[in-house]
């Protein structure tokens, strides 16, 4: 059974078989300074008590997000360029 048609995970742009196709995973990983960058020392309670304050679903979509698909030759070229990336000979 041949796959059915891809389509492009940015403009939605069904991809045709005969055409080159780019799969990408992109892994976002959130990072904070927890703790005062002066120095100065935070009790234990206040920042569990901050944590406590944020939803965990979304406390969780802040610190980590994966995506992945396929993207056509424009939307990848796109993201090169938004990317600030350049081709490169290796």
């Amino acid at each position: 059974m041949a796959p059915g048609p891809r389509t492009c995970a940015h403009c939605e742009r069904p991809i045709a078989p005969t055409e080159t196709w780019y799969r990408f995973a992109l892994v976002l990983q959130g990072e904070a300074e927890v703790l005062d960058p002066t120095g100065a020392a935070d009790e234990p309670e206040d920042l569990l008590a901050q944590l406590e304050a944020f939803d965990p679903a979304e406390l969780e979509a802040q610190v980590h997000e994966e995506q992945s698909g396929v993207l056509c030759a424009a939307c990848r070229a796109e993201l090169r360029a938004f990317l600030g990336l350049r081709f490169r000979v290796q």
